[in-house]
């Protein structure tokens, strides 16, 4: 992921198994010997602070290495670390950085390389999307704003060259793990003094380095950096196809064009047919709802939103559409993920029509205007279409589709310009329950919704500073059963796998996180 997040929703659909890419695809003819064909939507950005989508994050994990990655069981593992974070109040925390690791332009990789680096995260001019990842750290709020008071957080201190001390505002138990999440990268004094070039061609640590720029909108490939540190890939070479529009990789693995790939829904009982039993089908993290724009005058009531996810027959929705295939979600968080718990959402994610509008019937929504929902091109227009049609029937409300391509509609989404319900999907940064919570619905950094609850603000909070991990997901729970009564968005399902490899993939090694989702890109073989 293995770090995840926003999930595109044209065509993340269409690949539940490729964990952060949305589609795979390839380069339009045969493969050079060693290298992987995979395909992305056009990534917002290449740069760590910046990237909070799946498109990117799929080739960031190969340019990149952070401070702790998740093994597949959820737990830190060091890479740059050499343990994990230690502190005595939870406020405080001491990490230990290894020696002898570096960009790959030779620049050293110190403590002071990840203040720099957190620093130009955080700072509001910059404007990362993963900003609010570090907004736990003593002294972000003065580096926001127009006139920032600072260029740097006051909680961020290079000891000496192996020792990062890291003081947060309050008590967090959860910090260490989120520190595994991508954002938390380090970037090269090369790149913070020239960040549009480095987005096009970045200057990584990762086990690839880029193989010329990013060719926008067309492709991006990546080869094995030589001299990388850590553990080496057996792969040579990565190929990501960029897709636009409606189009969708599917086509090219069937041609042999490709090496992975997900299944259209459309095509799954087709595909079942000719594949049968060779389908990887495995449960995942990945969440999908839908979301609403709280700040907008239509959507400020809590009671038309209840009512919007009311109108939603879940089970009908998940048969018709995926064939059955998806878990229902009852919970704003997935089983897989500590800290879960069942039915959350309680009545409020039960289809009731009567209810539903009549509930309806007692706000002030405009039901003689149309609806509008927004969504971007490719498969994704169908799937909201038929929520639409589900809302006509059981609120008696007319609907109209606004498709945008993913990165307009993430930066539209950004600049709260989003006027109607959307779907949205998310897997997580970290496996905590918190992580499904505090980032989309609390003060954090992917709260495009407009929403804010000062009470499940305080439950978020009481979680923070809890005694351990165990204690934290209670009142996480805690603050997830608040959603219900004012909810920002509506779940609906839950995800689970349907990955096709290539005859060129050497199925044995393709190994899945189970709580995060990517494939391990370091186990991974090509059978030529």
């Amino acid at each position: 992921m293995r770090k995840s997040r926003v999930i595109a929703a044209a065509t993340a659909l269409v690949v539940a198994g490729l964990g952060l890419t949305a589609c795979s695809s390839g380069g339009g003819g045969s493969a050079e010997s060693g290298e992987l064909r995979l395909g992305i939507d056009e990534p917002k950005s290449l740069i760590p602070a910046n990237t909070t989508e799946s498109e990117g994050a799929a080739v960031l994990e190969r340019l990149y290495v952070g401070l702790y990655t998740y093994n597949p069981d959820g737990s830190l593992k060091p890479v740059i670390a050499e343990s994990e974070p230690q502190s005595k109040d939870s406020k405080t925390w001491t990490i230990k950085i290894q020696e002898g690791w570096e960009f790959q332009n030779g620049e050293k990789i110190t403590a002071d390389t990840f203040v720099k680096s957190w620093n130009f995260a955080a700072y509001g001019a910059n404007a990362n999307t993963g900003a609010g990842f570090f907004s736990k750290i003593a002294g972000f709020e003065d580096v926001q704003g127009e006139k920032p008071k600072s260029k740097e957080m006051s909680g961020l201190k290079a000891k000496d060259d192996t020792t990062l001390e890291v003081t947060l505002t309050n008590e967090f138990v959860g910090f260490p793990v989120t520190l595994g999440y991508q954002v938390f990268a380090p970037v090269a004094d090369a790149c913070l003094e020239d960040i549009k070039a480095c987005n096009d061609k970045p200057i990584g640590n990762g086990p690839y380095e880029m193989d010329g720029k990013w060719k926008h909108k067309e492709s991006i490939t990546v080869k094995q950096w030589k001299a990388f540190k850590g553990e080496k890939p057996n792969i040579k070479k990565t190929f990501f196809k960029i897709y636009t529009g409606d189009s969708t990789a599917y086509p090219d693995f069937e041609a042999g064009k490709i090496d992975i790939s997900g299944i259209p829904s459309e095509k799954y009982e087709e595909a079942k047919q000719e594949y049968g039993d060779d389908i990887i089908q495995e449960k995942t993290a990945n969440t999908w709802g839908m979301a609403f724009p709280s700040n907008d005058k239509n959507y400020k009531d809590p009671d038309v939103r209840k009512a919007f996810s009311m109108a939603i027959d879940r089970d009908a929705y998940i048969k018709g559409t995926f064939q059955g295939r998806y878990e229902t979600a009852n919970s704003w968080t997935p089983p897989i993920i500590p800290g879960y718990k069942a039915d959350t959402c309680g009545d409020t994610c039960v289809f009731n029509k009567k209810e539903a509008k009549k509930l309806l019937d007692s706000t002030d929504f405009p039901q003689d205007e149309k609806v509008v929902l927004w969504t971007t091109p490719g498969p994704g227009e169908d799937y909201t279409k038929k929520l639409g049609d589900m809302i006509k029937d059981n609120l008696g409300l007319e609907y109209e589709l606004e498709s945008l391509e993913w990165a307009d509609f993430l930066q539209k989404r950004t600049d709260h310009e989003i006027t109607g319900p959307y779907l949205s999907g998310w897997v997580p940064d970290y496996p905590l329950n918190e992580d499904y919570l505090a980032p989309l619905y609390g003060n954090g950094p992917e709260n495009n919704f407009g929403y804010y609850n000062k009470d499940f603000e305080a439950a978020l909070q009481a979680g923070d500073t809890a005694k351990d991990l165990d204690a934290a997901e209670l009142k996480y729970q805690e603050a997830e059963e608040m959603l219900a009564d004012d909810p920002p968005l509506a779940p609906i399902w839950i995800e689970s796998t349907a990955t096709l490899l290539g005859d060129r993939v050497d199925t044995k090694t393709y190994k899945r996180n189970p709580i995060l989702g990517g494939f391990d890109i370091y186990k991974l073989k090509l059978t030529e």
